[in-house]
């Protein structure tokens, strides 16, 4: 048992880390929050089985991983929700937020800016959620090389979005207005 760890410290050191890694594998900051939060409430409430302070790190990693695959579970089971979000990726309706505007728009372009070799198992993947495994079938493509041509073109959109000026390097929008998906942001 440990009761030399603090919940508090633990937040202090890992939050933002945790929260960062979040953003990057759930599409809404909502979502990320709520998961971080979580996260958290189990670190809190299991803390004292944690036997190696020197494993804290790996401790804390295999609850945000467990936490996600709960999280992509349920996901999957609200198919509404799916279908509003690839509804919205194919610009059936306009999102409210500035910034969910401006990150969709971009998103589209960058899709379209990819060599058909990574944009299409890309978007079979990730847009209409087909199984990977299935998608390289339909290519006649080895499992593993379907694999890394999806991951290629997750590479090639986050460096796009790196060089975009809608967002900055806090994840929050930087400039007001972006070059790629034209959205005119309002100056606060």
């Amino acid at each position: 048992m440990n009761e030399h760890i603090d919940t508090q410290e633990v937040w202090k050191d890992f939050s933002g880390q945790i929260r960062n890694y979040l953003l990057g594998k759930v599409k809404q900051r909502d979502d990320a929050d709520d998961l971080l939060q979580e996260i958290f409430i189990k670190i809190h409430n299991n803390i004292a089985t944690l036997h190696d302070e020197k494993k804290l790190a790996t401790w804390i990693h295999q609850i945000v991983r467990n936490t996600l695959t709960d999280y992509y579970r349920k996901r999957k089971l609200e198919t509404t929700e799916l279908n509003e979000e690839s509804a919205a990726l194919n610009g059936a309706s306009v999102p409210d937020d500035i910034y969910s505007q401006c990150v969709n728009g971009c998103l589209k372009v960058f899709i379209d800016r990819l060599p058909d070799k990574y944009k299409d198992p890309l978007v079979l993947s990730d847009i209409n959620e087909l199984k990977q495994k299935d998608i390289a079938k339909q290519m006649n493509l080895s499992y593993s090389g379907l694999k890394s041509r999806v991951q290629r073109g997750r590479e090639m959109i986050k460096d796009m979005f790196v060089e975009c000026a809608c967002i900055s390097d806090n994840g929050t929008t930087a400039d007001k207005s972006c070059g790629i998906c034209n959205t005119k942001k309002k100056s606060g």
